[in-house]
């Protein structure tokens, strides 16, 4: 099957494109990590969003025996053998997406031909991955497979889903170990993501494993922090907008100037997301030529 880059994999490629040449690849092989009882860690380098550089690899059974393997992301010949090696002991059972982005997937194909293994993921991600991934076996909030209970959280994606498992939460894409969470309005959707955080926290607690960053430990800690975030930020957005109408890039320069100037890119898809909820709120308009403004009621 062939590639296809979604809105969200062509913003993450535009922003790369902004940041200086880092340092060369680290050709150490990737180490499987122990994070929580029958779950290992493996990091893999993906084309990603700086400042992350890798995606977790969660390996979810036992050490040797057949595992379910979530977010096989790379698309890098070196990385898929390198976790090939890691997994040909034991083999594999499953590989489990948490959605559909390109740094999630794309290793997918490879590792499940090796191993003959089945590819699932939520009804919803199979539906967008049609045509670049065959996922055999969907699955719903509320279901098991291979040791995993599933969680639907959508707001990043539709299909996203995080697995508990081992008394920890794969959170694929719903926080980061390591700075925020994109939300693009073309995929995804603000208040729904901040609904999705909120329900994370009616779960139990435990750590949170996230695709980017290392884990942590607290992680309805985490949850309440990414929600103060959000309410910070949604402040900021309320606080830029005025009765006369202004473009997104004279918005995004007062409500996130506190942003590295290099991901305004980033933050204007963000921005455009928090006004779109605001306008779903009745707290913001959008005057129909790309400009917003402070909702006004019109007699």
């Amino acid at each position: 099957m062939g590639e296809r880059k979604t809105g969200v994999d062509a913003v993450y490629e535009e922003v790369r494109a902004r940041f200086p040449a880092g340092p060369p690849a680290d050709t150490t092989p990737p180490v499987p990590v122990p994070v929580a009882p029958g779950i290992r860690v493996v990091a893999l380098r993906t084309p990603t969003l700086p400042p992350a550089l890798h995606t977790n690899v969660y390996l979810v059974g036992p050490d040797r025996g057949p595992v379910a393997v979530v977010d096989p992301g790379s698309p890098y010949p070196d990385q898929q053998a390198a976790l090939e090696q890691i997994l040909a002991p034991g083999g594999v059972a499953a590989v489990l997406l948490t959605h559909h982005h390109g740094d999630h997937i794309g290793g997918a194909v490879a590792l499940a031909a090796r191993f003959s293994a089945p590819i699932v993921a939520h009804p919803q991600t199979a539906a967008l991955l049609a045509g670049v991934v065959d996922v055999t076996t969907c699955l719903d909030a509320g279901e098991s497979q291979h040791g995993v209970v599933a969680v639907h959280t959508p707001g990043h994606a539709a299909g996203h889903l995080c697995f508990e498992a081992g008394g920890a939460t794969i959170a694929g894409d719903m926080v980061a170990g390591l700075g925020t969470i994109l939300i693009d309005p073309d995929e995804g959707d603000m208040a729904v993501y901040i609904a999705s955080l909120e329900h994370l926290l009616t779960r139990p607690a435990g750590a949170i494993l996230p695709a980017h960053g290392p884990m942590i430990t607290d992680g309805h800690a985490k949850l309440r922090e990414y929600l103060a975030h959000r309410r910070m930020r949604e402040e900021r957005v309320l606080g830029a907008l005025t009765a006369a109408p202004q473009a997104l890039a004279d918005l995004v320069a007062t409500a996130y100037a506190d942003t590295n100037p290099a991901m305004w890119r980033i933050a204007e898809r963000s921005l455009l997301a928090h006004l779109m909820k605001l306008a779903g709120e009745g707290r913001a308009q959008d005057t129909g030529d790309g400009r917003w403004s402070r909702y006004s009621a019109r007699g």
